[in-house]
């Protein structure tokens, strides 16, 4: 354990946390919940709950933040699930947050097709792994999609992949 990979936490959830997670644990931010703390580390958001720990990549966030206003950190996974906690003392962790969600993302494209549909293409990466290929989705915002609009999105997703995927 490095001098400063704690950043506050308390030893005991430090130690648990480590036990729980892959890999070297480096807490830059962390807050309180009812269920114990919640982590901001350099890859991932780390949280006990009754079960142990769980753990959501930044790049497997597609949106969320904070709202003042009922203390809930709450997000948006890339592949649909929801999630939220309800935050005693937030501390730095809802800017530390965005900024690591943002941090994980690349490229992101919005292509406008016929009928006001369109398609949002991201691209993300690990924040622990700058050898790890990007991870690409392309999300499907509308209704009723033709084949000709499937034909465009994947189009400009293989166009944005081969621009910026370097092998």
């Amino acid at each position: 354990m490095g001098l400063f990979d704690r950043a506050g936490l308390s030893r005991g959830d430090f130690t648990s946390l480590s036990a729980a997670a892959p890999g070297r644990v480096r807490v830059l931010a962390w807050a309180s919940s009812a269920d114990g703390p919640v982590v901001g580390l350099v890859d991932r958001l780390a949280w006990s709950s009754s079960d142990g720990w769980r753990f959501v990549g930044w790049h497997e966030i597609a949106s969320g933040g904070w709202d003042v206003t009922s203390g809930t950190l709450r997000w948006t996974l890339v592949t649909g699930g929801t999630e939220n906690l309800l935050l005693d003392d937030p501390g730095s962790l809802p800017e530390l947050f965005r900024e690591r969600v943002d941090a994980s993302i690349v490229v992101q494209q919005r292509v406008e097709l016929a009928d006001d549909l369109a398609a949002l293409i991201v691209a993300r990466r690990l924040l622990d792994d700058d050898t790890a290929p990007l991870i690409w989705s392309l999300n499907r915002q509308g209704e009723s999609w033709d084949a000709a609009q499937e034909a465009q999105a994947d189009a400009e997703l293989a166009r944005l992949q081969a621009e910026y995927d370097i092998s």
